[in-house]
């Protein structure tokens, strides 16, 4: 009979003997870098990490707050489901001390669980911050926005990313502050309201960085440039599908409670109707949910908690699709300047109040026009194939436009606020376009100045318009740069087209915005 001893000893042979056979076998059959990597993806198949950037650094924080609340209470606790949060407090606008256990100002990195909230540091990739620090990061920083990217690929490794983004929104900044207009995101009001541009995003972040959902709970950003600019195969820092709403999104955000709790194993139903995907709301695991469910599950829950009021909408696009879209709409732009067809357009689009073309903006407000005057493409194209006043070419181009835009949004929903001269189209509107009374003249009360609409959007631009010395950040947005003809006085895409349209002037100047078309 063996002893424990003698049993001992046998395992501690057993251990070397194994050992040193994996030794010699790495050392005569060495691994290789591709086998490696199927290894680690076998390992880290069936998760799902979702990443949340929280920038609570200005009025929103209340409402951000309850969202992480809402995080803790939906979540279901599963191994393949992580879920953290990188977040910013300001301390002006809210002294809970309930959500993360501690009252604080700082930048601090949480791991969210069911009904709490553990407190993690942030190892080699953002160092800056330990469960002990005192941090202010800047969340208007693309490079902070980078770091956190990169802690969570590296600490929490998954087959499934989402990325999260919550903050105002594409323009939501007080309107009074015309000369500051711009496509945007995330304003850290501790580092002087700093924000994510889209194109400095672009600049910063590399493919390293992507994600397969990337999903904004913030104003404004379902728009076609936002969604262009992370579109697959762009070259840097990317997605393949993206979740946002084209006009203002209510403070109170997204339904994360019932959000989360959709996803857990061991399948079922809530018994609710799901109108987005059809049938009953089904349980997901987050071992085997795709990105486009997740990001559908957004849609329905979102439309399920906003039925109090008629203004929100919300879409789910597959990014894969919207380089066709863009290429369908610059033929149309080549169309609609080579027949002259800016009075028709304008005519659709029209004016002050006086617009029937769905919209995402208070159109009897002045400064959202100049702010955010955007406009649904899908309706857009529609009425343009439906008008008479179009020639047979551009009508044409315009319907081919509408199955591109069908093809994008894959799922959407927009309340009764958003119907124009037809209802609202599940699945086919629910995105928008820049689409500005250009030539429109505001009279500024304040300074006695009276300037075209246009030049305030001096914004929307190919280029990096800070380095331009325009005064205004930051431009470079890949909608407007990919497409342009090259000779002048010819219009290839729709920045190209606008910019003939409301410019003063195409000289070697470029008018108010630099640019010669």
């Amino acid at each position: 009979m063996l002893n424990k001893k003698k049993i001992s000893l046998l395992i501690s042979a057993t251990l070397i003997s194994s050992t040193l056979f994996n030794y010699i076998q790495a050392k005569a059959f060495p691994i290789s870098q591709k086998d490696q990597k199927e290894i680690k993806a076998q390992k880290d198949s069936g998760k799902l990490t979702v990443m949340i950037y929280c920038d609570a650094d200005n009025d929103l924080e209340p409402y951000l707050l309850n969202d992480i609340k809402e995080m803790k209470k939906g979540y279901v606790n599963n191994p393949n489901l992580n879920l953290l949060v990188l977040v910013d407090r300001n301390g002006t606008y809210s002294s809970d001390s309930s959500t993360f256990g501690q009252n604080f100002s700082d930048t601090r990195l949480y791991k969210i669980e069911s009904n709490k909230t553990i407190r993690i540091d942030g190892g080699q990739e953002f160092p800056e911050i330990t469960t002990k620090s005192n941090y202010e990061g800047n969340m208007g920083d693309p490079e902070t926005l980078k770091k956190f990217i990169q802690f969570g690929k590296a600490n929490y490794p998954a087959d499934k990313y989402t990325l999260l983004m919550s903050n105002h929104g594409g323009g939501s900044r007080e309107k009074n502050k015309l000369n500051e207009v711009n496509k945007a995101i995330c304003w850290d009001e501790s580092n002087n309201d700093d924000c994510l541009y889209m194109g400095e995003i672009s600049d910063v972040l590399t493919n390293k960085e992507s994600v397969d959902l990337l999903a904004f709970d913030a104003c404004l950003m379902g728009t076609s440039e936002v969604a262009y600019q992370y579109r697959p195969g762009n070259g840097g820092f990317e997605a393949k599908y993206m979740v946002a709403s084209s006009p203002n999104v209510w403070g109170y955000g997204f339904k994360y409670d019932n959000i989360f709790s959709r996803i857990k194993s061991g399948g079922g139903s809530n018994g609710e109707t799901d109108l987005t995907l059809g049938g009953k709301e089904k349980y997901y695991d987050p071992a085997t949910i795709t990105p486009e469910e997740l990001g559908a599950i957004m849609v329905e829950e979102q439309r399920d908690s906003t039925t109090r009021v008629n203004n929100q909408q919300l879409s789910l696009y597959d990014l894969s699709k919207v380089q066709s879209m863009k290429n369908s709409l610059d033929s149309l732009c080549e169309s609609l300047s080579t027949n002259n067809e800016k009075d028709q357009v304008e005519a659709l689009r029209g004016r002050g109040s006086n617009t029937s073309l769905i919209h995402y903006f208070k159109e009897s407000d002045e400064l959202e026009w100049i702010s955010y005057p955007y406009f649904d493409i899908y309706d857009l194209a529609k009425q343009i194939s439906l008008d008479k006043n179009f020639s047979e070419e551009s009508k044409t181009l315009a319907k081919d436009l509408m199955t591109n835009i069908d093809n994008t949004i894959l799922y959407s929903f927009g309340q009764s606020k958003f119907n124009g001269k037809s209802s609202f189209e599940e699945g086919k509107n629910g995105m928008s376009i820049f689409l500005p009374d250009g030539n429109k003249v505001y009279n500024n009360a304040n300074t006695g100045n009276s300037t075209p609409h246009f030049k305030y959007q001096r914004w929307y631009h190919p280029l990096n318009t800070l380095e331009r010395s325009l005064g205004i950040p930051y431009g470079n947005l890949s909608w407007c740069r990919d497409g342009q003809d090259p000779e002048i006085n010819k219009v290839g895409n729709w920045f190209e087209l606008l910019d003939s349209w409301f410019d003063e002037n195409n000289n070697v100047s470029g008018g108010f915005n630099n640019y010669q078309w």
